[in-house]
């Protein structure tokens, strides 16, 4: 196996760590936003494929923030869809509307049984016929 790479004397660069890189390119984004700077407008992210001239650590840190960009919107797709998440958060919101004030909740349910019991009441006569 060849080395990365080799500097004039012969010696040989350390294996770069792409989480390291990652923090370290996050680390100054966000230096860069407080700052009221903008990121490096020489690379834009909407383009496809490695930049032109970029080092080995420089894909390996593209591929790792594609990654974990990849995973984020996966989580948020898997969320949207998820049934049990949807009926958690509502039912967390039931319980914070309860507990601020009952009377409307305990109206929202008294209805919607009353319109459960005439949609059951309407399927019974249908099918007596």
């Amino acid at each position: 196996m060849t080395p990365r790479s080799t500097d004039p004397a012969g010696k040989i660069e350390p294996k770069p760590d792409p989480e390291r890189e990652l923090a370290e390119a996050r680390a100054e984004e966000a230096r860069a936003e407080k700052s009221g700077g903008s990121r490096d407008e020489t690379a834009p992210e909407d383009e496809k494929g490695p930049r032109p001239g970029a080092s080995i650590p420089e894909i390996e840190l593209d591929l790792a923030r594609t990654r974990e960009e990849f995973a984020a919107t996966l989580d948020a797709i898997e969320d949207k869809l998820s049934v049990p998440a949807h009926a958690r958060r509502l039912k967390a919101s039931v319980k914070r509307r309860y507990s601020d004030d009952p009377k409307p909740v305990v109206a929202a349910a008294a209805a919607g049984a009353a319109g459960l019991a005439a949609i059951v009441a309407g399927v019974v006569k249908v099918a007596r016929r």
